[in-house]
């Protein structure tokens, strides 16, 4: 079955610049929601989905590849064998694993 845009978002580990930087986390994830956090200013967003894939140790949270997958690209891949039309735009950094 065919389905509307939807947004999604997916927060990434700290490469390995970052952590040598001591980089402080400034995303924050719950449900649909995604905050950014910097100094007093707060902003919250709401997507279709969040994938918090910052720390595999957060066993609740975390969304590996296979979850993004079942989530998203399964659908895509389904529509498009139906005969719809179907694409997926992956934006982001150099090297932050965005294939």
């Amino acid at each position: 079955m065919a389905s509307n845009v939807q947004v999604a978002v997916r927060v990434r580990p700290f490469n390995s610049r970052e952590l040598k930087r001591n980089a402080k986390m400034v995303v924050f994830m719950e449900g649909q929601q995604t905050t950014l956090k910097r100094d007093s200013d707060e902003r919250t967003y709401t997507f279709d989905y969040s994938f918090w894939s910052h720390d595999p140790k957060n066993k609740r949270k975390f969304a590996g590849q296979n979850k993004v997958f079942e989530t998203l690209g399964k659908v895509i891949l389904d529509n498009a064998f139906n005969g719809y039309n179907s694409s997926l735009l992956a934006y982001g950094q150099t090297g932050a694993g965005k294939s």
